[in-house]
């Protein structure tokens, strides 16, 4: 498997390598298409990562954003992808970025330019639950871009990019933090974890993988 490993000593200091690190593939987007496309997850672990990139001076109009995963609740509900975009990422110099919801029926690029995934203490990744009913439909080569499934608490019904269109991409990280997480990412890391969907997307070629990790 080859993937760069980064660390850092703490949540922030991992924050802000990997708002550079984003920027930079975002940047070279714009200056070789005239145009990006990010793809992010939800939670808690990205909040901070997205106060930085929103401060980040570029030409946000050209940068559209969508969600990885999204559960099946109204837009304004406070556990909702689409809420913590808009409070978190969509602010400041990046008030002028371009939301794509994952509800909407859009046509997305052939490749994303950077994929930005996170990882649940079960081996998930977006929303391919490991005990989900669709998680080989997710995981299918020949699975279509996005699907509706169900996993995951309180909110189990979802809408999930499936592995085949999240490794649809020019670039992607894995962004982790806690001692819990990197001890299931160094199984994983080691050797494949079929059961695990992290470790199907970590395993499968791609030609520019990253992984962020701090305690």
């Amino acid at each position: 498997m080859d993937i760069r490993l980064h660390s850092a000593s703490d949540t922030t200091s991992l924050d802000l390598a990997l708002a550079d690190h984003v920027g930079r593939h975002l940047d070279a987007a714009l200056v070789a298409r005239g145009e990006a496309w990010l793809v992010v997850s939800g939670g808690r672990t990205p909040q901070g990562l997205f106060a930085h990139l929103a401060r980040q001076p570029r030409n946000w109009s050209r940068v559209s954003v969508t969600l990885a995963d999204e559960r099946c609740i109204p837009a304004d509900d406070a556990l909702s992808n689409t809420r913590l975009i808009r409070e978190h990422l969509q602010q400041k110099t990046a008030a002028a970025l371009r939301f794509v919801p994952l509800t909407e029926n859009t046509h997305f690029p052939a490749q994303f330019d950077f994929v930005l995934l996170g990882m649940g203490d079960d081996g998930h990744t977006a929303s391919i639950f490991p005990d989900s009913p669709q998680r080989d439909a997710a995981l299918a080569i020949d699975a279509p871009d996005w699907l509706q499934v169900d996993g995951g608490n309180p909110v189990p019904q979802r809408i999930t990019l499936s592995a085949r269109r999240l490794l649809a991409s020019r670039s992607l990280a894995l962004h982790v933090t806690g001692e819990r997480k990197w001890q299931l990412l160094a199984q994983v890391l080691a050797r494949p974890q079929p059961a695990l969907p992290v470790s199907q997307l970590l395993h499968a070629p791609h030609p520019d993988k990253a992984l962020f990790w701090a305690p």
